[in-house]
């Protein structure tokens, strides 16, 4: 049936990507989900309530703010938190990769210290260290409230047939998470335009692929994807740098009335040092996501450091943040973040990445200010970013692109599955080292120091041997329960830490994969419409060219992390081996000691 582009008095989504629909006339069918756009209900043609009124008694107390009228039936139309992402395991069909801007030429010279002018970084919208916004904490969602449904007097012929919010059907479906400014409602109406919603439109990557943004990207901005036998991959610098966060130090501003800790990083390639403080961090966190679509952005290390199966080197860190456990340990977790930002091949050359690295704002607040609001303003963020890749000239094979993303998208689940299991296990274990462990080799020791206490009541010469060598035992058996509670710390902590910096990488590939999964079900979109006749062949294979450049890079950043999981796991399996060679080497190291004073007992 033809329904145009208008809405319809009967929608309902009845799943798999179907909407059932009715015009006026009566006329009944389906309607893929793309096509369907859903807009805001109209308000009540009926008043709110009026206010309650306050009991005589307390008519002179004060109301506080946010009292129940803000509360009732009327005001709150739902109060999940749609802007916030449930604690729960993510959904493996989404996807993102990225790129940036080559790197300038920096010539290396003596190690010069960064001027220290108080006020250079007032130029950020939250000066409070303890606000700041931190790129990994979970905010908590607040309680759903459901306010009970006002008593109605209307008769029969009043009463709204459907079930749902003002009469309509309830849907068969899910809720969806939606933002606080989506459209979103029971009411449909059937569109032609891509669901403007949906992680890839939001990107921009709608915008892209339709060819409705365009920029003359200069040669020093261009990114470029190469082939190899592995299929697309990012083009990695000749010369890689390193960056190296030392020397924290409590500072302060406003004449003492505000403290902070800045660390001090110094790249390689121009040995000069700067000063940062982890709100700076945070910025450029926020850059990255922005810049880099399709490239998933490793989360910073928590600003309060918490206890946690990955960072369990925390255990031992007391005090406050200005405490010289405390800051340490976040250095060190922000030298691991900086380590992986170094050696990705687009960001690592990326304009916004070297400001951070390199403005030293020795002459004033002028350099910072401009970097900073340039890097805000980057006209190739979201989708725009696809503009800057340059791809290999041959085309990808659709449903070969398919056939890799499903096994990279089940290759990512079970990881993260692994990642979580691992985690568990090992800080069971470690808690196993640094207690029962323990103490059922020192209850051990323990016997045998009693067993030789009694011995020792013979005073025979021919007794005192075997005694001193229980004795001995007894201490071995103590040293060893010893080792077991700091063993964790040579080989199990750097395994968990490595578990745990790959389970917060595995939580921002879901955005990611949905941006390729958008841009392959618009591409094929256009093909059908192509076939139908509505859509000029020229235009679908222009759309389809688009989707390959997004491809190719989502290809090249699954590429660049195998890569970077084959180097971490080899590292991690190899030091966690070596630590438990060594530390049971030692072990039987001290019991063959032990054995040697029973010779001449």
């Amino acid at each position: 049936m033809d329904l145009g582009n208008k809405s319809l008095p009967t929608i309902e989504d009845i799943g798999e990507g179907w909407w059932e629909a009715r015009n006026e006339a009566g006329q009944q069918g389906l309607i893929p989900e793309s096509y369907v756009q859903l807009l805001e209900p109209p308000e009540p043609s009926f008043p709110p309530p009026p206010p309650p009124s306050a009991p005589v008694s307390d008519w002179n107390t004060p109301q506080t703010e946010g009292g129940d009228w803000n509360n009732d039936a009327w005001n709150s139309h739902g109060t999940e938190s749609w802007d916030q992402e449930p604690p729960h395991a993510p959904d493996y069909t989404n996807h993102n990769s990225a790129g940036g801007v080559n790197n300038q030429g920096f010539r290396g010279g003596g190690v010069q210290q960064q001027a220290s002018e108080e006020g250079w970084d007032d130029d950020w919208d939250d000066e409070n260290e303890d606000n700041s916004s931190n790129s990994t904490t979970n905010t908590s969602q607040p309680n759903e409230i459901k306010p009970d449904a006002p008593e109605t007097t209307a008769t029969d012929k009043d009463q709204l047939p459907g079930s749902g919010n003002f009469g309509l059907s309830a849907p068969k479906r899910e809720k969806k998470q939606m933002t606080q400014n989506s459209d979103f409602s029971k009411y449909g109406t059937v569109k032609k335009s891509f669901n403007r919603f949906s992680t890839f439109a939001k990107t921009g990557g709608d915008a892209f692929l339709m060819g409705t943004v365009s920029a003359n990207v200069s040669e020093s901005d261009l990114i470029k994807i190469i082939d190899t036998q592995d299929g697309p991959a990012w083009n990695y610098p000749s010369q890689p740098y390193t960056c190296a966060i030392k020397s924290p130090k409590k500072e302060s501003k406003l004449k003492g009335l505000k403290s902070y800790i800045a660390y001090q990083l110094t790249p390689s390639f121009s040995n000069i040092q700067v000063s940062r403080r982890y709100k700076h961090f945070d910025w450029l966190h926020e850059r990255l996501e922005a810049k880099f679509t399709c490239i998933p952005i490793p989360p910073l290390p928590d600003k309060a450091l918490s206890v946690s199966f990955g960072s369990l080197s925390t255990q031992g860190v007391k005090g406050g943040r200005y405490e010289d456990d405390f800051v340490s340990e976040r250095m060190r977790q922000l030298q691991l973040w900086v380590d992986r930002m170094v050696r990705h091949p687009v960001i690592s050359q990326s304009e916004v990445f070297n400001h951070f690295l390199t403005c030293t704002d020795e002459k004033g607040l002028a350099k910072w200010k401009a970097g900073k609001r340039k890097a805000e303003k980057d006209e190739y963020q979201g989708g725009k970013f696809f503009l800057t890749l340059q791809t290999p000239p041959t085309s990808l094979d659709m449903r070969d692109v398919e056939k890799r993303m499903e096994i990279f998208c089940r290759f990512v689940k079970g990881m993260d599955d692994n990642m979580r299991n691992m985690l568990q296990i090992g800080h069971d274990s470690r808690k196993k080292h640094t207690g029962p462990y323990k103490r059922e080799f020192q209850k051990i020791g323990g016997s045998f120091k009693q067993l030789a206490e009694t011995f020792n009541l013979d005073s025979a010469a021919h007794s005192q041997n075997l005694t001193a060598a229980i004795d001995y035992t007894g201490d071995t058996y103590n040293e060893i329960g010893d080792m077991y509670e700091k063993q964790p710390r040579e080989d199990l902590d750097y395994m968990l830490e490595v578990l745990f910096e790959y389970k917060g990488m595995l939580s921002t590939y879901p955005d990611v994969l949905k941006l390729h999964e958008g841009a392959i079900g618009k591409a094929k979109e256009c093909e059908r419409l192509k076939d139908e006749g509505r859509m000029p062949e020229s235009d679908v294979a222009a759309v389809i060219q688009r989707a390959d450049v997004i491809s190719f890079g989502t290809l090249a950043e699954m590429n660049h992390f195998q890569r970077e999981r084959v180097a971490d796991y080899k590292e991690m399996m190899q030091k966690f081996l070596h630590g438990q060679i060594k530390f049971y080497r030692d072990i039987t190291q001290k019991l063959e000691s032990a054995l040697q004073k029973y010779e001449n007992a």
